[in-house]
């Protein structure tokens, strides 16, 4: 369902990255002995609504711990800013099982799981994808299979912050 929630100004990405983490930190300490958050000090803000971008970040993070293979392996969240393309990235990285080839092309499509025996809808990435088009961005996957999956959201700094 697309949202009818208004932007609410400025949002801090770091803040939104802080507020993700608090939110899945139980469910991560479960799945990994390793996270990291790599938080870039200086970032620029970004328009938006908070609570919609913190969505987007909580669902990646819950991805990346339901990848990992066992708790040796690890999660990585973190902001940086592009000055070239004017863009805040959050990433995160896990060590994690990795998407097969076959099904990259298909990660954003509502409906599609490799998760489905264990309750997946197929529904948070597409929901991610459009929340984060909302806000004029974008997200990119690299994945491979045994190594871990990276996913990027990419979104436009506020032209007065950067």
């Amino acid at each position: 369902r697309q949202s009818d929630v208004p932007f609410d100004g400025q949002v801090d990405v770091n803040a939104v990255v802080q507020t993700a983490i608090r939110l899945v930190l139980n469910t991560l300490k479960k799945a990994t002995k390793h996270y990291t958050i790599q938080p870039d000090d200086f970032l620029p803000p970004v328009k938006g609504n908070t609570q919609r971008l913190e969505q987007v970040v909580v669902n990646l993070i819950l991805n990346a711990a339901q990848a990992l293979p066992d708790s040796e392996k690890g999660v990585r969240v973190s902001t940086r800013f592009e000055p070239e393309t004017k863009s805040v990235i959050i990433e995160v990285r896990d060590e994690g099982v990795g998407i097969p080839a076959e099904h990259m092309r298909h990660l954003l499509d509502p409906f599609f799981t490799t998760k489905r025996e264990t309750g997946g809808t197929g529904l948070g990435l597409a929901i991610s994808d459009g929340i984060v088009r909302e806000h004029g961005g974008s997200m990119a996957f690299e994945s491979e299979p045994g190594k871990g999956t990276t996913v990027a959201v990419r979104l436009p700094a506020v032209e007065e912050g950067v």
